[in-house]
């Protein structure tokens, strides 16, 4: 059956001019929107570089049917919402077994928190090292995550005798975190023939916003080779996290230094600097330095001790974070969009030399060679973390903590940067 059509001239001629009129101010409309949204975005979005602690729980050890919550990563979607990841293990705290990877949603900046939500689960293998980030050209949240077998601990990898290699799988989101691609695996471009452990992150990677290679994705992430060696690389993808191919290694040799669970940053001049967790700690320094000049291809150096920079064995974060001077709504350190040069680098993680406590968000003006106390964001136990950069020069950061042990929740806490220096 078609639709009624109308016949008469005067009927034509009246949808014509009706229709002619809507457009028109459409038109007008939409202009008007526009000059209203980027106006309501330059005037609306406040400075709260001030602004005070505050935390909320977003997941607790024992909730939705998991043992423990650890391992925590966290991005901004394109729309503002924020996504916590974290590793849900089944049975108990430890680094093996069933563990699934899953996630929450808050669209007010953290105050509050969604359901849980299971990303991926391989039946009772484990999916974890979450290691998101946003594309920021397509608003694709692209997440790295790393399998292996529920039996397999950690030196049973390491020297080759488990059940299976470390794999490592890739899952994107296109509506801002509700939901996910199935996991592709993508362990054939990322991982090479004679590594055994591996893992990306875990925490967030970022995108190169100045230089030749803008919009370039990088991932840390870590390895170890047949000779039982621990090292660092970076991934590298140059279109929005669909492919991916190994860029800069460092694998040192025996001696005492261990690069491990890398995490990294763009600083203002364009310079790429990674900071690792040092595995084995049998020296004073528990974290090690480098950089990289031409966009993760490679490293200006081998990895080194970070002298007088005191922390446990443990991994960290480290984010670029704007501060006041460059436009309120800046966010994620986006020195291309901004012309941002005035802003510093960040480095969660505990601060006591060797238990995991008290965890400080420490701020560097050069390039991570030497780091001043910032703030100090939790006293008690505290284990891993991950930060983001919200509106309005404030800093949110994901953190492992407890009041008897750090293995007990996953608290999110927001502050202005004014608190780093205050």
């Amino acid at each position: 059956m078609t639709e009624p059509v109308h016949t008469t001239s005067t009927t034509r001629a009246l949808a014509l001019a009706v229709a002619a009129l809507a457009l028109l101010l459409g038109a007008c409309s939409s202009d008007d929107g526009e000059t209203k949204a980027t106006s309501s975005t330059s005037t609306t979005i406040k400075d709260r570089s001030d602004a005070q602690v505050a935390t909320t729980t977003v997941f607790r050890s024992g909730d939705d049917g998991y043992a423990t919550f650890r391992i925590p990563a966290v991005v901004r979607a394109k729309d503002g919402t924020l996504v916590a990841f974290a590793e849900a293990r089944v049975t108990s705290a430890a680094d093996d077994g069933n563990v699934d990877l899953v996630s929450k949603r808050s669209t007010d900046e953290g105050r509050t928190w969604g359901s849980l939500q299971v990303v991926a689960d391989f039946d009772s293998n484990f999916i974890g090292n979450p290691s998101p980030v946003v594309d920021p050209k397509t608003g694709r949240i692209v997440l790295l995550a790393t399998y292996k077998n529920a039996a397999d601990k950690e030196f049973q990898i390491l020297s080759g005798t488990g059940v299976e290699a470390s794999r490592e799988y890739l899952l994107t989101s296109d509506d801002d975190g509700a939901m996910w691609s199935q996991p592709k695996e993508i362990t054939e471009s990322v991982k090479r023939p004679d590594w055994r452990w591996y893992g990306v992150g875990p925490g967030h990677a970022f995108v190169l916003t100045s230089g030749p290679n803008a919009g370039r994705i990088v991932a840390p992430a870590n390895h170890s080779d047949a000779g039982m060696n621990y090292g660092a690389h970076l991934l590298l993808s140059d279109d929005g996290g669909t492919t991916w191919r190994i860029g800069a290694v460092d694998t040192p040799q025996g001696g005492p230094l261990h690069p491990n669970e890398a995490t990294g940053a763009q600083v203002a001049d364009g310079t790429i600097v990674v900071s690792a967790r040092d595995q084995d700690g049998q020296d004073e320094w528990h974290r090690l330095r480098t950089t990289s000049t031409d966009g993760g291809e490679t490293f200006t150096a081998p990895f080194s001790d970070q002298v007088g920079l005191v922390t446990p064995v443990v991994q960290g974060s480290m984010l670029w974070a704007d501060l006041p001077g460059t436009p309120a709504g800046a966010s994620n350190g986006d020195k291309a969009s901004t012309g941002n040069t005035t802003g510093t680098l960040l480095l969660s993680g505990p601060s006591a030399s060797t238990d995991r406590v008290n965890l400080r968000v420490r701020t560097s003006n050069d390039a991570g060679v030497t780091w001043q106390d910032g703030l100090l964001l939790h006293e008690g136990p505290s284990g891993y973390s991950d930060m983001v950069a919200l509106p309005g020069y404030v800093i949110g950061v994901l953190y492992e903590t407890g009041d008897a042990t750090a293995t007990e929740r996953i608290d999110f806490s927001t502050f202005g940067v004014a608190l780093l220096t205050s």
